[in-house]
């Protein structure tokens, strides 16, 4: 199974980690397990690759994103809409 090496900090700079991801792995999957390592399990965040400052389809693949080894991932909550 090949993988890519990635990097997932938060907006806030509170979490960093580094780790090995299966280029199969879905997004959505990826992104749950992130906030939750991050204590961001109850807050709406997207995935955004840095490089490019794309927010992250979950449906989408690592392979299917293009997403390659080094690459710098951040967790940003939502912003809450209104007025």
């Amino acid at each position: 199974m090949e993988t890519v090496t990635v990097t997932v900090k938060t907006v806030d700079g509170n979490f960093r980690k580094t780790t090995d991801v299966p280029l199969d792995m879905l997004i959505q999957d990826f992104k749950e397990q992130a906030q939750e390592l991050a204590s961001l399990s109850t807050v709406p965040c997207e995935l955004i690759l840095d490089k490019t400052n794309k927010v992250l389809r979950g449906s989408d693949t690592f392979q299917g994103a293009s997403i390659q080894s080094n690459s710098l991932l951040t967790l940003t909550p939502n912003a809450e809409g209104g007025y």
